[in-house]
């Protein structure tokens, strides 16, 4: 059964704890430690419902309760009294209130804390819990050691969750005498480790949290609940987080926006000058030791004083120092990233430039040593006018134009403001070819594209051939990834101004804005006449023009270049060619999502794969649109052979672009097929071909050819399917790869149940790297009789190792029909009951769960009864929910998830 408490994350071991001590009635007090924002009342909630059987007084205090004598004292007695309705003696809170605003004797206080314990004594069984308790006065906390000793054994608990405080402060003092008497335990209440802050996320956001969320959230809360969770409703609201495929995730060019200062605990203060400390602090942080005077320089005041303020601030763990300080020349960090950019948010505009100024003038003065970690970009970018913009211009675009920062960034931002400092168009023209540069290279297509405008909106740009003609092909690719079609037709009319008047050029991009379109067949015979012409070219336009060549020639199967462009391993491992690779050359854009998904893909690590796709379709459309699709399509063969067929169809539908989409059609035929449907799957199939067909294209063609003649063998076509068998061999010929090889061998062993080509597919499938290929190919060929017993088998176990739930059932039903056994019965159990809650959570029917099962829908109506008996579900809604926050797991240790 669920349970009906509080859910509580990765506190349930101290919950248990506070309630052992609660239960022993010689230690009255409990103390619970934490920093701010830690989770203390949530923690106490949980605790209020789960100690049901005592009278149970809660009380929170207030910043305000520690400037009165015994006001918190005297506000535990008055919520007692209002719990009991009256029923305390009011004696003793009127001598607690003649006490208050001065201070008492040892004998009053004495006096006072004895006559609380006869109050509360008469209550027991009593519980109070205390929230804040580090606002209570000195008076109150005084008092506390004597009352502990005067309820010891009287069944009366207080638990007070408190801020650590120093060592001299008189609650600390008071905690201390608890402990050593033993009247007292102390726990801390640690933040969440990135696990805890995982499951938090999951029932914060209503999807299963990415690692890209998780980590990105957890580094900046450092685990602290309060933060973690503001900062996760800053990113829903702000789009930082998207949902793909049911999980939620950080955008790729998206960092986690700063919450507001009010949802950063701890962090408000009344005091002026420390306020303003902690903004410079946030300025001046990445300066180390240097902070401090620059903070001094900035407000006008003494080393002596800044640096009594940061102790308190470290003192209230909003700042800490490094553990490798220099003790002469210390240095502080805020505790919390995410309160730094809190901070940092919270200046003025115009206060950060002047703070920033005066960093810059102190780096170029050498009052500061200079630093090569871009600190002094960071800084230009705040100061803006107020730095001397003439230098800075340069400053930045040397920082811009360094090597070592060509995966960061801060890049895109140090061009984007030494553009906005440039006094001449020429000059700004010039920027922003090179802000435009940066950004399709990190994947930001939309600001490529607005830059690009910028410069073109104007008439000719004041730009050398070569700039200018890079600038059109980066405008291009933009244009492509925003899907803007009109303007991709003009470039194909030659009608768009803004071509560079080079004919040679301009036919170039023409040809690379068909292939954008996805006109491929008509590119590509373009593109071949520029071959004997690439050392003539810009070198930019060469690159990508040898790019777009080399995918036109193997989407269409035509005659290609043995030498392959770097980027394109994603491509090639599709296809699975082999040809040489050149070596490594520059290029305009970085390793894609799409190389390292088909690297963990083909490997057979389809955790790591997936997280990459998600991460990678989340994000702006990069420059490559092929790469993308191959994206899509190898995390809908993941989700679809793990079960998730709902999730399959839907990345699908999401996907589609315009795009090479018989490929999507192939993908979403199989899932349509698992559910029943053959039919169906059969006529999305040949349109899919048709499609394909029509547009020139012959890449992909042959797993829908392989894919039609499987069905049409099924169904007693065997005319066709041979005469479909034929047209796959002209396509394997044409494509010249092992995978369509690979496909022809199968399809021949498995419709016309020839030897000779099962034995050459199972030595190729060998030495493929695909464990999912070779495991279908292996399942296919035993079907047909061939080393039934081996092949099956093995499929099996790699199937497995994949965490390919669906595929394993499947394959079961066939190992049975052979009589081939089925190892390990209770994983099969377990796996069976894994994969029909995962299709349970898709909304599939009972008709297409006994479709998939291969069974009646009576069977699965007995499964699923016995199902929800075993893991205490009540409906199929109470188990969607538990599979989406991971409460039910699927056992998967390489799954999607």
């Amino acid at each position: 059964m669920t349970d009906e408490r509080p859910s509580l994350v990765g506190r349930d071991d101290l919950v248990r704890d506070v309630l052992d001590v609660m239960a022993d009635d010689s230690v009255p007090v409990m103390v619970l430690l934490g920093t701010a924002g830690i989770g203390s009342s949530a923690l106490l909630d949980a605790l209020s419902v789960r100690v049901r059987s005592a009278r149970s007084v809660r009380l929170r205090l207030a910043e305000t309760d520690r400037l009165t004598t015994f006001c918190a004292a005297h506000r535990l007695l008055a919520a007692v009294t209002s719990a009991e309705n009256g029923a305390v003696a009011p004696s003793v809170m009127t001598a607690l209130a003649k006490s208050g605003g001065r201070t008492a004797g040892p004998t009053t206080e004495h006096q006072l804390a004895v006559a609380m314990s006869v109050v509360l004594r008469r209550l027991a069984p009593l519980t109070v819990l205390v929230d804040d308790a580090h606002w209570a006065d000195d008076g109150s906390a005084e008092l506390l050691p004597v009352l502990a000793e005067h309820l010891a054994g009287a069944d009366c608990t207080i638990v007070a969750a408190m801020r650590r405080a120093p060592a001299h402060d008189a609650r600390a003092r008071a905690l201390d005498r608890l402990l050593r008497r033993g009247l007292a335990r102390s726990r801390s209440i640690r933040p969440f480790t990135a696990q805890q802050s995982a499951a938090a996320l999951a029932r914060v956001v209503g999807a299963i949290p990415d690692t890209s969320v998780v980590t990105a959230l957890h580094d900046a809360s450092r685990g602290n609940p309060a933060l973690l969770l503001a900062s996760a409703a800053t990113c829903r609201r702000t789009g930082a987080i998207q949902f793909v495929d049911r999980h939620a995730v950080l955008r790729r060019e998206s960092s986690v926006p700063p919450v507001g200062l009010n949802a950063v605990p701890g962090l408000r203060t009344t005091d002026e000058f420390r306020w303003r400390v902690t903004k410079c602090m946030a300025t001046y942080e990445s300066l180390g030791a240097d902070a401090v005077e620059l903070t001094g320089r900035a407000l006008s005041a003494s080393t002596h004083r800044v640096l009594e303020t940061l102790a308190g601030l470290e003192a209230d763990r909003t700042l800490r120092r490094p553990r490798t300080a220099d003790h002469e020349r210390p240095s502080w960090r805020f505790s919390l990233p995410a309160a730094r950019e809190a901070v940092r948010a919270a200046v003025g505009p115009f206060e950060r430039r002047l703070l920033a100024s005066l960093a810059v003038n102190a780096l170029r003065t050498g009052d500061i040593p200079q630093r090569n970690d871009g600190v002094l970009a960071d800084l230009l970018v705040e100061a803006g006018t107020l730095a001397d913009p003439a230098r800075s211009i340069g400053e930045l675009l040397s920082h811009a134009e360094d090597g070592s920062f060509d995966d960061d960034p801060r890049v895109i931002q140090w061009l984007a403001a030494a553009a906005s400092l440039a006094p001449t168009r020429r000059q700004r023209a010039a920027v922003l070819a090179e802000h435009c540069a940066a950004c399709v290279r990190h994947g930001r297509m939309t600001e490529a594209g607005r830059s690009a405008r910028t410069v073109f909106e104007s008439g000719p740009p004041p730009l050398q051939q070569p700039q200018w003609v890079r600038l059109a092909l980066h405008h291009v690719l933009a244009l492509a990834a925003c899907d803007e079609r009109s303007e991709l037709q003009r470039v194909i009319d030659l009608s768009a101004d803004w071509l560079p008047p080079d004919r040679r050029h301009r036919g170039l991009i023409r040809s690379i804005a068909l292939c954008l379109l996805n006109r491929w067949a008509e590119a590509g015979s373009e593109l071949r006449e520029y071959r004997s012409q690439w050392t003539e070219m810009v070198p930019s336009a060469a690159w990508w023009g040898r790019s777009f060549d080399f995918t036109a020639s193997v989407l269409c199967g035509a005659e290609r270049d043995r030498a392959v462009p770097s980027h394109h391993s994603s491509l090639l491992a599709s296809v699975g060619g082999t040809p040489a690779r050149k070596e490594l050359e520059p290029t305009d854009c970085r390793l894609s999502d799409a190389d390292r998904f088909q690297v963990e893909w083909s490997a057979g690590n389809w955790g790591e794969a997936m997280r990459i796709a998600r991460n990678g379709i989340v994000g702006e459309p990069g420059p490559d649109p092929v790469g993308r699709l191959f994206l899509h399509h190898g995390a809908i063969q993941v989700l679809t052979a793990q079960g998730w067929v709902g999730r399959a169809r839907n990345l699908a539908e999401e996907a589609r672009c315009g795009q090479l989409e018989h490929v999507l059609d192939h993908a979403e035929a199989t899932v349509v097929r698992l559910l029943g449907d053959g039919d169906a799957a059969y006529d999305l199939l040949r349109s899919a071909l048709h499609r394909a067909e029509a547009g020139g294209i012959v890449f992909g063609t042959d797993t829908l050819l392989a894919d039609l003649a499987y069905h049409q063998a099924r169904q007693g076509e065997h005319e066709q399917a041979e005469r479909g068998l034929r047209r796959l061999a002209r396509v394997a010929d044409e494509l010249g790869t092992d995978k369509a090889r690979l496909e022809l061998l199968v399809a021949r062993a498995t419709v016309l149940g020839d030897p000779r080509s099962a034995e050459a597919a199972i030595a190729l499938a060998r030495e493929r790297s695909s464990p999912f290929e070779r495991a279908v190919a292996f399942s296919r060929i035993a079907q047909t009789g061939l080393r039934t017993q081996e092949l099956f088998l093995e499929a099996y176990c790699l199937l497995g190792q994949l965490g390919a739930l669906l595929w394993r059932a499947r394959l079961r039903r066939h190992m049975q029909d052979h009589d081939v056994s089925v190892p390990g019965r209770s994983a099969t159990l377990r796996e069976n009951e894994q994969l029909l809650a995962v299709l349970v959570t898709e909304g599939l029917s009972n008709r297409q769960l006994a479709a998939v099962f291969g069974t009646s829908e009576k069977s699965v109506a007995a499964r699923l009864s016995r199902m929800f008996t075993r893991s205490g579900y009540r409906s199929r809604v109470e188990l969607a929910a538990a599979m989406l926050t991971g409460d039910f797991p699927t056992g998967s240790a390489n799954g999607s998830r």
